[in-house]
């Protein structure tokens, strides 16, 4: 049984006449009349009684009639979600984030998405940069944003923040006061990092820096989250080096001292150019958008 079929037979039901039927389909009546036959014989029941003067359902016909419309129903509804789902506007979008990523136009794209896009499923979830590179090489992320990420080919990146790294100390620590420090002047410090796992490029980053200040970190304790993190910066464990994005966290305690030497940071948007979903790409126009209404 081909949808021709079925189609056929839902239009003589509706028109109760082979000629308008013929019409209506833009076919020959001929070709509406073997195809009747053709799906009868399929059945296996008379579907339409029809003389030379009236054509009418039989109740085999009545009852196949409100099936057939169900069919052509739910066809119509799967090409529409097929084009739906190739324009990006349903199927499901996957972001996965660092919470630094949290400060900067991420977002607020993702709230323009939702609006734009509501019958998108969002599934967003944190995670470290390993994790991250991780789950977008294996397919179970679309687009994850880091720290900064360069030669990691065959991936795609895009610079969504920059910003210099900075000293974050205990609100009442010595140096605190400063206008601007001198990375050198950090070498007897204690430092508290993001995790080594999930964060090494910004570990190495810290220590090539370190090294050219000419001394070698003590880090006393790895944490996995910000808050824990600058927590701990307030109680006067130790000392931390992070994107000036954090000044927008706004914590309590502590105090953010720019460094005079050339040292950045910032976080790129990461994703799998050759599998990118349409929601993903969709996701993209809107964080572009929002990246360039913050420039201007």
């Amino acid at each position: 049984m081909e949808l021709r079929h079925v189609r056929t037979f839902v239009a003589l039901a509706e028109e109760l006449h082979f000629g308008r039927a013929a019409r209506k389909l833009h076919v020959a009546q001929s070709a509406v009349s073997q195809t009747l036959r053709a799906l009868e014989e399929e059945v296996g029941a008379e579907l339409l009684a029809r003389t030379k003067r009236n054509v009418a359902l039989t109740p085999a016909g009545l009852s196949f009639l409100a099936h057939a419309r169900c069919a052509l129903a739910q066809i119509e509804q799967g090409t529409a979600a097929a084009r739906h789902a190739t324009s990006g506007e349903t199927g499901e979008l996957r972001l996965r984030f660092t919470l630094m990523s949290t400060l900067t136009v991420l977002p607020r794209a993702v709230a323009c998405f939702q609006r734009q896009y509501p019958l998108v499923r969002l599934s967003i979830a944190p995670g470290g940069s390993v994790e991250q590179l991780e789950a977008i090489r294996a397919g179970q992320c679309d687009i994850g944003f880091m720290p900064f990420k360069r030669d990691i080919a065959p991936l795609a990146t895009e610079v969504v923040a920059r910003a210099s790294v900075v000293a974050v100390l205990p609100s009442r620590h010595a140096l605190a006061r400063r206008g601007s420090l001198e990375l050198a002047e950090l070498a007897n410090e204690r430092f508290i990092f993001l995790g080594r796992q999930n964060e090494p490029q910004l570990h190495e980053y810290f220590r090539a820096h370190a090294a050219k200040a000419g001394f070698e970190p003590n880090i006393v304790m790895e944490i996995e989250h910000l808050e824990a993190l600058l927590s701990f910066v307030a109680a006067g464990i130790g000392i931390s080096f992070l994107p000036a994005l954090v000044e927008r966290v706004g914590f309590r305690g502590i105090k953010v001292v720019p460094i005079r030497s050339e040292i950045r940071g910032g976080i790129s948007a990461v994703w799998r150019p050759e599998r990118l979903p349409a929601t993903a790409a969709r996701f993209l126009e809107i964080l572009r958008s929002e990246l360039a209404s913050r420039r201007s």
